[in-house]
């Protein structure tokens, strides 16, 4: 009689320890995701199929764009910086009418622009018959003449800033806080020139008062003060016509009040001392909450 050894495995039978084999199932839809898997992630590869080559022409055209970005931005960096040109016998500042303002805001520049000359030349004509009536002895001509002369150095610098540039750079921007300190500065320079056309003595204007005097007593600084005088009129007329002229642009362009308000408020807000008032607002507030 044979016998079986239980201790061993017959080829033929299936071993209990083995895992078992893989079969494809119907119900199972994970069966063949392997290979529809590799399809999908081959058609979703940008490179597939494609050589060396021309993947190495693909990052060179990434790197020319970039660089090309790079020149673009360094160019805009360059153009917002404009060299200093004016004034001619020493540039500060860079002052261009043509390039910088709107062509329809040039005539309005180049009059204030004229403006602004015509006010060095009369505070220049001023000073000499200032200077005039120092020579001749004439009333308070000693203060006058001081007066006159510190006006004239340093309202040149002073007027070109308050109320010239202002004016530019509303243009320029179409900026309506630009025109409130246009309209302010330039007002109270018009105010002073009105004062010293009627020529109080002491005060450093050659005006009328001071011509009246001087052609009683010596006939060539009489002249000077009355040139002085009519110059003096002259600006604050023809200041004025400036004035309703900036205005009439000033609308035209849609330009108000509020948007003054609104962009003073956002200058406020943006410069480092209305930031460091908001941060003690706050730190006040929380403060008190804690409290």
């Amino acid at each position: 009689m044979a016998t079986i050894n239980p201790f061993t495995v017959d080829d033929e039978r299936e071993n209990p320890f083995e895992a078992p084999e893989e079969r494809p199932s119907a119900n199972n839809p994970w069966q063949t995701a392997p290979s529809s898997s590799h399809s999908r992630q081959a058609s979703s590869n940008p490179y597939a199929g494609k050589s060396i080559r021309e993947l190495d022409l693909e990052k060179r055209e990434a790197e020319v764009r970039l660089k090309e970005a790079q020149i673009a931005e360094r160019e805009k960096q360059l153009n917002a910086f404009q060299i200093p040109n004016w004034p001619k016998f020493r540039p500060m500042i860079y002052h261009d009418i043509e390039k910088d303002i709107p062509e329809g805001g040039r005539w309005l520049v180049r009059r204030v622009y004229w403006a602004w000359y015509l006010a060095v030349l009369v505070y220049f004509v001023n000073a000499i018959a200032a200077f005039s009536l120092l020579v001749t002895k004439g009333e308070a001509g000693g203060a006058t003449f001081g007066l006159a002369l510190i006006i004239f150095l340093i309202g040149t610098p002073v007027s070109f800033v308050f109320w010239y540039r202002p004016l530019y750079n509303g243009v320029k921007q179409d900026s309506s806080i630009s025109f409130f300190f246009f309209y302010f500065n330039y007002g109270f320079h018009l105010a002073v020139a009105a004062l010293f056309a009627v020529g109080i003595p002491g005060w450093g204007g050659c005006g009328v008062i001071l011509a009246l005097s001087q052609l009683g007593k010596n006939v060539p600084s009489g002249v000077l003060c009355a040139i002085s005088a009519g110059l003096f009129i002259f600006e604050c007329v023809y200041g004025l016509w400036q004035i309703k002229n900036a205005t009439v642009y000033f609308r035209s362009k849609g330009m108000s009040a509020q948007q003054a308000r609104n962009q003073a408020v956002a200058g406020f807000a943006g410069s480092k001392v209305g930031q460091e008032l908001a941060g003690h607002a706050v730190k006040t507030a929380v403060a008190d909450m804690r409290r």
